[in-house]
């Protein structure tokens, strides 16, 4: 199994779906492999908000009505048809021949199709046939259910997106998380829109909680949420951080929002023993 998730139990500004978006598309960029993309939520909300998806659809009327997404897939796995030959016909692919997002659930109507435990297994699986690698946005907050769990229980490594407010990092370390559950599971965490400039440092945040596992951070980036806004994470990913431009900072200097994207992308694809390959950049690798 294949599958890296992304959860937050901070509700809303953790960024785990703009992490989770941006490390896609940085593995997807650096790395040889097939990547899925997806999240369990809503229709153009979370991960997709960073991707011109939706406008594209809003542009041409034809397509507002193509199938695709985790309900044609429930389609397909009630009738029985779901299989790693037609699995990639309803997700939307972001990167040629690379990267295919699996949209969420429609979000027309007052209640919108749930998504089942059953359902998360059968995509799950059959998207490890097809997929060399698949990233799953869960979600945040306090909303861990059975469908988060059958995500989790197939994944190889879990990315935890954390801030530097010392009042939600007391809430986590301090509590019994739904991650400690899986006692097999590595566990990765990011704290997101960091300040090096902060008391809630890394070597600060080490002590005051003894955590000596994998800990990462992303500085806030005024130009990638300008292009989260514009739905321009690709462009972003491929300005910065496929182009190396980072290579020449100077020493001791506070690592940059390109440079932890590749650090990140490299940690969990060797925490997660993927076979993923660095590509042969025309820049180089």
């Amino acid at each position: 199994m294949s599958t890296i998730l992304f959860w937050s139990p901070v509700k809303g500004a953790s960024g785990s779906s703009s992490l989770a978006a941006s490390i896609a598309v940085t593995i997807g960029n650096l790395y040889r492999g097939r990547l899925l993309l997806t999240h369990l939520g809503r229709r153009h909300n979370g991960i997709e908000s960073g991707f011109p998806i939706q406008e594209h659809r809003m542009d041409d009327p034809s397509l507002q009505l193509q199938e695709g997404g985790w309900d044609a897939l429930a389609r397909l796995a009630l009738r029985g048809t779901l299989s790693r030959e037609n699995i990639r016909n309803y997700t939307t692919p972001v990167l040629e021949q690379t990267l295919d997002v699996l949209e969420g659930t429609s979000s027309f109507g007052a209640a919108p199709p749930l998504l089942s435990s059953a359902l998360v297994r059968a995509v799950m699986d059959t998207a490890d046939q097809y997929y060399d690698l698949t990233l799953v946005d869960a979600g945040s907050g306090a909303g861990w259910g059975a469908v988060q769990h059958e995500a989790c229980v197939r994944a190889k490594l879990a990315v935890l997106s954390l801030t530097q407010n010392m009042r939600e990092l007391d809430a986590y370390f301090e509590s019994v998380s739904p991650l400690s559950t899986y006692s097999e599971l590595p566990l990765l965490i990011v704290l997101g829109k960091y300040d090096v400039h902060s008391q809630a440092n890394v070597a600060n945040i080490r002590r005051r909680y003894g955590y000596k596992g994998a800990l990462h951070t992303v500085p806030y980036s005024t130009e990638f949420m300008d292009a989260w806004n514009r739905r321009d994470v690709i462009g972003h990913v491929q300005r910065d951080v496929r182009s190396g431009k980072e290579k020449d900072r100077k020493l001791f200097m506070p690592v940059g929002w390109a440079q932890s994207m590749r650090q990140i992308s490299k940690a969990i694809l060797e925490t997660a023993e993927s076979d993923l390959r660095l590509k042969a950049l025309e820049r180089g690798a």
